[in-house]
């Protein structure tokens, strides 16, 4: 491959992979939302896939001269699904977020000095991506790793957080999109693992890899612009997940006690709880959340929700879905019902799809819905 269409085929690729990017993140932007912190942020992650894409190019093309004015946000998208994961279950306090902006600052300073150092050293026609090897290059290196690591660590503890969240409020994880919160953050990372490899590689084989340089982490950052665009398309929920109810009532935890929640009210709680689920069947309900059951109780979400974790010591997901485990169990050895297949049997008892049918049967009985249907008709 020539040096000239290596270059066509990274501008090429550029283009299409960022100008998916910034219509998605447009669209994002736009979406119908009540709050939309979590649109913005979330519109700012994809933003900056694209703008790494064109701004690589704007890069080589200015011959480095701008490095640290055109990267100078390159941690953005970091700094953003960071702050996208934990506003999906909370307010964000901005005033404690301020030490993102020195990150941000001292990773432009140090692409400076870097490029400073390169520019000294770099005679004419050498190539600019290669290794000196002087000790702010390998302070660089670590440093920026260190904040990688740092910020997928914080991003990973915060979808925890938000998962939790989820299980205490919703019945539906599938449908909430904790797992496409994951996605987004491995495979945003996957990038980075993908741009270190690619940097190891060019710093050991300079003279092979320098007309390929930029091809590879393209094509990388293109598929996943693509990915989270037909992802979209195939599913347009997943760009507004719903936020975990927050009741505005609630002060803190020992002020809520003492004037709502003794023991005496929340064990009438989850006894109505009980008897909603086994004389109702509420979660026959798709999707059905802790909001939807207060509401047939008539008491409000926050009040159900502590009940349920204080009185029956277990989250509102695993309560919802171990009854609609039993239901499944009884409707399969209902001979009157042979005629539903296993995923009917699965949409009768409330589960939303038969990935969300067969993981949580498993969980709780250990065997798969096909295997105990087969034991019950020996």
């Amino acid at each position: 491959m020539g040096l000239l269409q290596a270059e066509n085929i990274k501008l090429l690729l550029s283009i299409l992979g960022a100008t998916q990017a910034f219509i998605l993140a447009i669209v994002i932007l736009f979406y119908p939302r009540e709050n939309k912190v979590s649109n913005i942020l979330l519109s700012l992650f994809v933003f900056s896939i694209g703008y790494l894409l064109i701004i690589n190019r704007v890069a080589e093309w200015l011959n480095h001269q701008y490095d640290s004015f055109l990267f100078s946000i390159q941690l953005l998208g970091l700094i953003s699904l960071f702050l996208y994961v934990k506003s999906l279950y909370g307010n964000i306090n901005w005033r404690k977020q301020w030490w993102h902006l020195i990150v941000m600052a001292y990773d432009a300073f140090r692409i400076y000095l870097g490029s400073q150092i390169r520019f000294l050293k770099l005679e004419e026609g050498e190539y600019y991506y290669q290794f000196y090897g002087t000790g702010f290059e390998y302070f660089s290196l670590t440093s920026i790793v260190a904040i990688y690591i740092i910020y997928l660590v914080l991003s990973l503890r915060e979808y925890r957080n938000y998962l939790a969240a989820a299980n205490k409020n919703f019945s539906d994880e599938l449908r909430l999109g904790t797992a496409w919160v994951k996605q987004m953050i491995y495979g945003r990372y996957l990038l980075i693992v993908i741009d270190l490899i690619l940097l190891f590689i060019n710093y050991t084989f300079p003279e092979i890899y320098a007309q390929y340089h930029g091809i590879v982490n393209t094509v990388a950052y293109t598929v996943f612009a693509y990915y989270i665009t037909i992802k979209g398309k195939l599913n347009p929920a997943v760009y507004q997940l719903r936020q975990v109810e927050l009741d505005k009532r609630m002060k803190t935890p020992t002020e809520t006690t003492e004037s709502h929640q003794s023991n005496h009210t929340l064990q009438k709680i989850a006894m109505a709880f009980i008897k909603s689920m086994e004389e109702d069947k509420l979660y026959t309900q798709e999707g059905i959340s802790v909001k939807e059951v207060a509401d047939h109780l008539g008491y409000p979400p926050y009040m159900v929700s502590q009940a349920i974790n204080v009185c029956l010591e277990r989250s509102f997901f695993e309560l919802i879905n171990g009854y609609r485990v039993e239901e499944a169990k009884r409707l399969m050895m209902d001979e009157e019902l042979n005629h539903l297949s296993l995923i009917g049997i699965g949409f009768e008892a409330g589960f939303s799809s038969k990935t969300a049918f067969n993981t949580a049967f498993k969980k709780y009985t250990g065997i798969t819905p096909s295997e105990f249907k087969r034991n019950e008709s020996r």
